[in-house]
């Protein structure tokens, strides 16, 4: 989740990696921009996604956003989930997330 690890016997499933924070933030970027939905940008039934690291997908978001000269400068995104537990790895996803945006993180 967030492009970080998190050991547990559950797991995601999806078409790509299925990190559903990342995809949660490529929706909310898209749809805040009136730019459609990850589903459009990526759909499922196109095979060069299959199991695709959601990073790439967020890169590929990332570079229109720079052509179109969007700027983002925050995100906010809440998880709920009991298992796994997160807060070992919130600060991990922040850092993370921050990176593949080219954001700040303090």
């Amino acid at each position: 989740m967030g492009g970080i690890e998190i050991p547990s016997d559950l797991g995601p499933y999806g078409h790509s990696d299925a990190d559903v924070v990342i995809h949660a933030l490529i929706d909310g970027m898209l749809g805040a921009t009136a730019l459609g939905d990850i589903g459009q940008w990526f759909p499922d039934t196109d095979d060069d996604y299959k199991g695709v690291d959601s990073a790439v997908l967020l890169a590929k978001v990332v570079e229109v956003f720079e052509q179109k000269n969007f700027v983002v400068a925050h995100v906010d995104i809440t998880i709920l989930t009991e298992k796994p537990k997160i807060s070992p790895y919130a600060t991990a996803m922040r850092e993370n997330l921050a990176g593949l945006l080219g954001i700040g993180f303090d």
